[in-house]
């Protein structure tokens, strides 16, 4: 070799060897995990540290009332059914006290012939058995029975839809609630971080855009809070919260079950029966026949007074026998209403119970979401009073943005369990159900004493 490129090339060939020998240990940094800091350790979940979160997504005393005196002017739309049913029941007892109808007549008539001095008069008993008689007048009180009964279901059908939309205006105030909290909360905290984020940027440790973005998001939770604040807000009852804070581990019963009740208590399917017995009221042959039986006393202008009796026959001359057929053909069209009924009630149960185990799984999410965010910020206070070298976000700027994603996390599940609560006003109306507690298996949501008082519908205004 030259001797002029020998000296160069020595300490070129010296770094190769070390590269060569050094080579393995590098290979095995690259490819092996980097040991994590004590900061991005996250721990792992306890029972102790899951209830904790679990009670983040809890309602709040904040959020429930006390029970108050029911003023004498303030009239709940289940007060109003109350007395409707007490009415209701009343009439029902009186019309089913029995029939009045005997079919007996008393009738008579007076003549007098000023001219002459002379009158005629007659007084008999009547017993009247078929056209204008006993057996019409039973009709007529049967009819008007079942013509009744079916005005009083409907009515009563009209109330529970009034009623279910009742408490979902209800439920619409404990949104509004909801709704103001959040941005109320949402605003205290992006009012501490606006001057952090401000000093930060003059540092250089934050950008225009991003201070931008913290004022629109303060701006709109300052808005949003206006905007709720001005609506009709109602907290929960004591009862319904303690239901829905434990309502992720309550269990429906089995459609099967909840569809024998419904069935049993829809008024709709009890019209159908109605319709059909209704049906068998279409005029007979018999309706134009009369037998009259009759006794009495008269006496005529010009004869002496005598008595009497006889027997009245008007015998329809003619024959329709398509009767039967008719009433058969009319109670089938509602046998057929009265199945689709029962289809869509299995229906509307089957989505409802899909939903009401959606959000329950909706809210064990929240609470997982809750334990990776709140082990993140313990991370980012770490880092933040054990300064390391580190390649990515600011740990300040991340816990200001997991203090949101918390607030935001907790309220979402807040409001799955108002989303469970329509799920359950909507079962409750579909299934005629009056206590939630027996909407659920032996395990209830919100008391395990049985004897509890019951929750009815409609609870929550506050």
């Amino acid at each position: 070799m030259h001797p002029r490129l020998q000296a160069p090339l020595l300490p070129g060939i010296a770094l190769l060897c070390l590269f060569v020998l050094l080579f393995p240990a590098l290979l095995q940094a690259v490819s092996s995990p980097p040991e994590l800091s004590a900061s991005s350790k996250l721990p792992p979940p306890t029972t102790q540290n899951q209830e904790k979160l679990r009670q983040m997504t809890l309602f709040s005393s904040s959020m429930v009332t006390e029970k108050k005196a029911v003023q004498p002017d303030d009239r709940s739309m289940q007060q109003i059914m109350r007395e409707l049913a007490e009415v209701e029941k009343q009439y029902v007892d009186l019309l089913d006290e029995g029939s009045s109808a005997t079919g007996l007549y008393a009738t008579g008539e007076y003549d007098n012939d000023y001219r002459n001095g002379e009158d005629k008069y007659y007084g008999q008993l009547e017993l009247r058995l078929f056209n204008d008689g006993y057996f019409e007048e039973r009709r007529k009180e049967e009819k008007k029975i079942l013509q009744t009964r079916l005005e009083l279901l409907q009515v009563n059908r009209d109330m529970d839809d009034r009623a279910l939309e009742d408490e979902l205006y209800s439920l619409y105030t404990m949104e509004n609630l909801l709704h103001a909290l959040h941005s109320h909360a949402r605003m205290q905290v992006l009012t501490k971080i606006m001057p952090k984020r401000s000093a930060a940027r003059k540092s250089g440790y934050t950008t225009a855009t991003d201070i931008l973005e913290l004022r629109h998001a303060l701006e709109t939770a300052k808005r949003e809070y206006k905007f709720y604040s001005g609506r009709k807000r109602n907290k929960l009852s004591p009862e319904l919260a303690a239901v829905l804070n434990s309502i992720e581990s309550a269990q429906l019963k089995d459609c099967g079950t909840l569809e024998e009740i419904s069935k049993k208590n829809s008024k709709t399917m009890a019209i159908q029966d109605i319709f059909q017995q209704r049906a068998e009221q279409f005029p007979a042959w018999s309706d134009n026949l009369a037998v009259d039986l009759f006794a009495g006393r008269k006496k005529e202008f010009f004869e002496t007074e005598r008595n009497y009796v006889g027997i009245k026959l008007e015998i329809p001359l003619y024959w329709d026998d398509r009767k039967d057929d008719l009433i058969d053909l009319q109670q089938r069209i509602y046998r057929f209403q009265k199945e689709g009924v029962a289809k869509r009630i299995h229906q509307n149960l089957d989505k409802l119970s899909a939903y009401f185990s959606f959000y329950q799984q909706k809210i064990r999410s929240s609470i997982d979401t809750l334990s990776l965010l709140t082990a993140k910020q313990e991370a980012a206070k770490t880092e933040i009073n054990n300064p390391v070298q580190r390649d990515g976000d600011d740990p300040g700027r991340m816990l200001h943005t997991l203090e949101l994603k918390i607030i935001d996390t907790r309220f979402e599940a807040l409001q799955y369990r108002l989303k469970e609560y329509e799920l359950i006003l909507k079962l409750m109306a579909l299934t005629g159900i009056k206590d939630i507690r027996e909407l659920f298996l032996s395990a209830q949501p919100g008391s395990a004493d049985h004897s509890a008082a019951p929750i009815k519908r409609h609870p929550g205004h506050g």
